[in-house]
């Protein structure tokens, strides 16, 4: 194994080796306020107006209340929450694999043995469930713990921050710090942090995550709802009205109040005298509207989390089996988007600086590829169907492409592999008679059954004129150049065949078996046989 001295390396390549000894959160004078500080809830009597300030602040780089106000969409609202997380699991549950870069050096294939060792021992599912946090809010910081085992460093499972522990520096809106004391907040230490930038919508960092698009339907859903919960509290119940004399008493009005109040959830109540309630016409009104809006919140979440409504729910008055099937492609389109940022997220940010560390790897494009197997192959029947004819037509197909599209993995070097049947020369499949396959009735003494009787004996009659016939195709396939040639040749000489003796033996077979069918119903017919 090749060794770099770390120090002067990392200096030059990167800049700081602080991260592999300790990690930048466990400086207390850095982060000693924000490991102390509560998560606030913004949802709480959100109104448009503030959530227009809370989406501008977070422009101008302060991120807190946007990331609360992400966690907290994500916490209520089953929806979003529901299909956020289908989304994240999705690209999740994908085998993943490390493959070394093309052409690769011995360094470059032990760098690759050294990272499936130290991923196989990391929880990857999770790690890719930590990623996709990004996805509503347009990043995800994970920090990094280094263990050494020797001289070989390595990475143990990166553990994700709160977003909310993070800024955008004052001068660069695509550049996250720390937060801290300071204005622009702290940098993020090389080799301390996988710094995921998931860009599920163009734009800068506080404008890429999903949530923004979110955010609106979700306010106006929660105002449906609130509308449509006060709906229902007084749909169908009368309207009750109070009436007192003009010389009454605030106690009087009072009690006279409570009655009306109470004679809506106990039907009773008592009265002074002199007073009245009347009832008028029962509250009136629909839900449709507010389900209407809801409805629509509902969908236009799906659209922006999974692409379509139909991954997610069922169609009304639609052919939902085909635009599921639209729907779904859809989705699968997202998610190899996802798949796509993880992979290179991890290539860049754990990969690389272990192929750098321990093996002198400098080149961050030749280190090893972390790969989320979205498990996209062809039709094992169109493959088999269409590849002869392209290799006839002399298209120069790789045999790499064919187990990729396959997904059929190659075999190792010396382990067994399935071959080909071998195939028989044309002239001695012309010359095998159609008959051969009866040759266990003719090794009997007897046939078993009538049928049997007769089909050997039309197989044996029929075979002279058949053996005609195959010798006369032989003798033009030799002489044929090409198959369309021999195609021509046989139509040509298809008018030619005698039939008349094979068709006589065909009509002579029939009617023995039609009088073998009627015998054996007399038989059964007997008296003494049945």
């Amino acid at each position: 194994m090749v060794k770099v001295g770390v120090p002067a390396f990392i200096k030059r390549l990167l800049g700081d080796t602080s991260a592999l000894d300790e990690k930048q959160t466990d400086d207390e004078a850095t982060t000693r306020s924000i490991k102390r500080e509560f998560a606030e809830h913004p949802t709480k009597g959100l109104t448009p107006a503030r959530l227009y300030q809370i989406l501008e602040g977070a422009e101008q780089g302060d991120l807190m209340a946007q990331c609360d106000l992400f966690e907290d969409m994500e916490e209520k609202d089953p929806q979003i929450g529901a299909d956020m997380l289908k989304r994240r699991q999705l690209a999740a549950e994908l085998e993943w694999q490390v493959v070394p870069p093309d052409n690769a050096s011995a360094q470059e294939k032990k760098a690759t043995d050294h990272a499936i060792e130290v991923l196989t021992a990391m929880e990857v599912e999770d790690l890719v469930l930590d990623l996709g946090t990004g996805l509503g809010h347009g990043f995800a910081n994970l920090e990094l713990t280094w263990g050494r085992d020797g001289t070989t460093r390595y990475i143990e499972q990166p553990t994700l921050r709160p977003h909310r522990w993070f800024r955008l520096h004052p001068d660069d809106q695509n550049h996250i710090t720390l937060r801290d004391m300071s204005p622009t907040g702290a940098e993020l230490w090389p080799l301390g942090w996988v710094a995921h930038r998931h860009r599920a919508r163009p734009g800068y960092v506080a404008r890429a995550g999903l949530h923004r698009m979110l955010a609106w339907p979700y306010l106006f859903q929660n105002y449906a709802l609130g509308d449509l919960a006060q709906l229902l509290d007084i749909y169908g119940m009368p309207a009750r009205l109070g009436k007192y004399p003009k010389n009454a008493t605030a106690k009087e009005k009072a009690t006279l109040l409570r009655a009306v109040v109470a004679m809506g959830k106990d039907a009773a109540g008592i009265i002074p005298e002199g007073m009245a309630i009347e009832f008028l016409e029962a509250a009136q009104g629909s839900a449709d509207l507010y389900l209407a809006m809801m409805n629509w919140c509902e969908r236009s979440k799906s659209r922006v989390i999974l692409g379509g409504t139909l991954t997610s729910g069922t169609g009304e008055g639609t052919n939902t089996n085909a635009l599921g099937n639209v729907h779904e492609r859809g989705q699968a389109a997202l998610i190899r988007s996802d798949v796509r940022q993880y992979n290179s997220t991890v290539r860049r940010s754990i990969l690389w600086p272990m192929a750098a560390l321990n093996f002198g790897i400098t080149d961050a494009n030749r280190a090893p590829r972390f790969v989320l197997d979205m498990g996209e192959t062809e039709d094992f029947q169109v493959l088999a169907n269409t590849l002869p004819v392209f290799v006839d037509m002399g298209a120069k197909i790789e045999v790499d492409w064919l187990h990729e599209k396959s997904g059929i993995p190659k075999a190792k070097d010396g382990a067994p592999v399935l071959q080909p049947r071998p195939q028989q020369p044309m002239t001695a499949m012309l010359r095998q008679q159609p008959g051969a396959h009866l040759a266990v009735l003719r090794q009997g003494q007897r046939p078993a059954t009538p049928a049997d009787a007769i089909a050997a004996r039309m197989a044996r009659e029929g075979d002279p004129a058949i053996a005609t016939w195959l010798e006369r195709i032989e003798a033009m396939l030799a002489a044929a150049k090409s198959i369309e040639e021999f195609r021509e040749m046989l139509l040509a000489a298809q008018t030619e065949l005698d039939e008349d003796k094979l068709a006589a033996l065909i009509g002579d077979g029939l009617s023995v078996a039609e009088l073998a069918g009627r015998s054996d119903i007399e038989d059964v017919s007997e008296p003494g046989n049945g």
